[in-house]
């Protein structure tokens, strides 16, 4: 295999259309397998927003410390997080129904403790908002 690797995240030198893999090979044995293959959604991403990612993973989703991290505010930290949302769940229908949406969701269980209704949202089974409103509800019986 030669030294000089190609960038997969080129785009065509022509039209500027999207590439896609057609050979692969293992640098083991030399196995080349040929065909058309898929890409997951990642593929759409472009670097930048790929090394966003990355920062993202690294800092453990703290907005905070990606603003460090970053060198930008917190709206652009957000805005650029709903921007490669919405680029992910266009490529992937399995993302965009597999995520909970904030304040949607199955409903936690009927008089749950505070600590059932954390547990369903760490777990994504409620979004934030619906855990918000029961924890709330939850303090107004308590009354």
């Amino acid at each position: 295999m030669p030294g000089n690797k190609i960038d997969a995240n080129i785009r065509c030198p022509s039209c500027n259309g999207q590439l896609y893999p057609r050979v692969l090979v293992c640098d083991s044995c030399g196995l080349k397998v040929e065909g058309e293959f898929i890409l997951n959604e990642f593929d759409s991403l472009s670097p930048d927003e790929l090394h966003f990612l990355r920062v993202f993973v690294q800092c453990e989703g703290s907005i905070r410390d990606m603003e460090a991290a970053l060198g930008v505010s917190y709206p652009t930290v957000k805005g650029l997080l709903a921007s490669i949302k919405e680029k992910l769940s266009q490529r992937s229908p399995r993302f965009a129904a597999s995520r909970v949406e904030e304040g949607q969701g199955r409903a936690a269980v009927p008089g749950a403790s505070p600590d059932e209704i954390l547990d369903q949202l760490d777990s994504g089974k409620i979004g934030y908002k619906e855990a918000v409103r029961q924890l709330r509800a939850a303090r107004k019986k308590e009354r």
